[in-house]
């Protein structure tokens, strides 16, 4: 992490969000995930962050996104992770080259050797990068090395039921990215989500979360209307802009934008933040 002020601005702007997910009552965090923008730090900026993070948001529990194309440079992040701290390590498959499952297998357990003692989250997200895991590498992987849970992400809901159905056998959680459709998931038997709305609306990720534990489905069924209406007033607008116009109507420091944007993206995203900022005034919450 920079230690000149725009660090100090960095580490203000964690510990502000670290307390509000801590106050919501999140259960922990996925630090360099996708809705962080992980690939647009370098391999040495990525563990700077994992290793300061870290003790920034302190006592909350840190899955270390490790991803990376180069295995050497998965196996540097998962050290890293280990050595700071972190509770788990996510990972998902490398991306641009064509990976067969066996290839893919392999890549998996090398991170997990690498990270070792800690536990490995599959990161299951082909609309990014290219390449799905399948069933059968998800149980090879489980059956040689400590797999946490597969997080699904992208657009294969039905993939939740199958992936469930090799979780019981194999003795693994499965978590959702569906933010929208966690109370569903939950039903089916995920034990919860990581989620990229829970970055600007934690109190209704985890309303969802905590309203399906007591067995209150009538309770989930409205905040998921209310993360509905959140992602509504977000659909013009392309992943992670959506995310960076949430935490800017909630108030969140942003930080300059790590893409190159046009003055139409720019200007749709401020205006779904002020529209969103004006909702959420009517709640108390900017």
């Amino acid at each position: 992490m920079p230690t000149d002020a725009d660090g100090r601005l960095l580490e203000a702007a964690v510990r502000q969000h670290a307390a509000i997910l801590r106050g919501a009552g999140a259960h922990g965090l996925m630090v360099l995930g996708s809705t962080g923008e992980f690939l647009f730090f370098s391999p040495e900026e990525r563990i700077g962050f994992l290793r300061r993070v870290t003790e920034l948001v302190a006592p909350l529990p840190v899955l270390a996104n490790i991803s990376d194309v180069n295995p050497r440079t998965v196996a540097s992040l998962a050290r890293t992770a280990r050595e700071a701290g972190c509770a788990a390590v996510a990972v998902l498959p490398p991306w641009y080259f064509a990976t067969a499952q066996a290839d893919l297998l392999e890549f998996f357990l090398r991170a997990a050797e690498a990270a070792a003692p800690l536990p490995v989250f599959l990161y299951n997200f082909p609309e990014r990068v290219g390449t799905a895991i399948a069933l059968e590498t998800m149980a090879a992987f489980a059956d040689r090395m400590p797999l946490a849970g597969v997080k699904l992400s992208g657009g294969a809901w039905d993939l939740h039921q199958e992936v469930l159905a090799l979780a019981r056998q194999k003795k693994f959680c499965v978590l959702t990215g569906w933010d929208t459709r966690l109370a569903e998931a939950m039903a089916f038997g995920c034990a919860g989500c990581i989620s990229g709305l829970a970055n600007f609306v934690p109190e209704l990720v985890v309303g969802t979360f905590m309203a399906m534990m007591a067995g209150s489905s009538a309770k989930a069924r409205e905040f998921t209307e209310g993360l509905r209406l959140v992602t509504g007033e977000l659909s013009g607008l392309g992943f992670p802009h959506d995310v960076t116009a949430g935490m800017a109507a909630r108030g969140f420091e942003v930080g300059v934008p790590k893409q190159a944007l046009s003055a139409s993206t720019r200007a749709a995203r401020d205006a779904a933040a002020e529209t969103l900022r004006r909702r959420f005034q009517q709640r108390g919450w900017a």
